[in-house]
């Protein structure tokens, strides 16, 4: 059963997580992504994908990925799993429909959001006044890769800390995850072993690696001018 998908975005999350203090206070304000990333902390896998495809259920009111036969489907798209991020969301911005939306006056959207706009359906996570996370669906819409780091108006800066990328030939369509780790970007695939390896951002761009998601942390400033 593939579940790329799912595999690569909990792994992005987890790291992020790991990796910024406010990216953990920001998940810990969910009780389910809390849960989850409890679960993954003690390399409980199969829960942590059980428990958040559980909630995407919920979420929808009927059940999708559960049967009475126990099977799971967790085959889906970036944008299958994005629901689960909907209580800490605090502006959206949709690509294709929403041109109009949010609202040009909300602060968010004017200070923060738009600087992604061009990239795709953009999330903004965090307190209304200052966003911590930034989710991107790129979903194609884009050629090459997202800026490595962007301003909004308040001259925050959103790093770059993760892309999920499709990996499509003649045989099969697959989802990696590409992530910012200790000074280096690692590529994440649940069909290789070692799951892990270093790599060149460069080289990844010129093997036609195709942008699905694209996730920019908010890096507080070390002199704490920026909040």
């Amino acid at each position: 059963m593939n579940t790329c998908v799912l595999d690569s975005l909990l792994a992005g999350c987890h790291i992020a997580a790991n990796v910024y203090p406010n990216i953990r206070e920001l998940f810990k304000q969910d009780s389910t992504i809390n849960a989850v990333m409890t679960l993954l902390d003690r390399r409980k896998y199969e829960e942590a994908k059980a428990l958040w495809l559980i909630n995407l259920d919920l979420r929808k009111g009927h059940i999708k990925h559960f049967t009475e036969s126990d099977y799971i489907d967790i085959r889906g798209y970036v944008k299958d799993h994005l629901p689960n991020f909907l209580d800490l969301t605090r502006a959206k911005y949709h690509f294709e429909d929403d041109r109009r939306s949010p609202n040009p006056e909300d602060r968010v959207y004017s200070t923060t959001v738009r600087k992604f706009e061009e990239f795709g359906d953009v999330r903004a996570l965090g307190p209304r006044s200052n966003p911590q996370l930034i989710l991107v669906d790129v979903d194609g819409r884009m050629d090459g890769f997202p800026a490595l780091i962007i301003t909004d108006d308040y001259e925050r800066e959103f790093k770059l800390q993760f892309l999920l990328l499709g990996m499509i030939t003649a045989n099969s369509n697959h989802m990696v995850l590409c992530t910012s780790l200790d000074g280096g970007w690692w590529l994440y695939d649940d069909m290789m072993t070692p799951l892990f390896r270093e790599v060149q951002m460069k080289d990844l761009q010129n093997q036609g690696h195709e942008v699905h998601l694209a996730a920019y942390v908010h890096v507080p400033a070390k002199n704490g001018k920026r909040d």
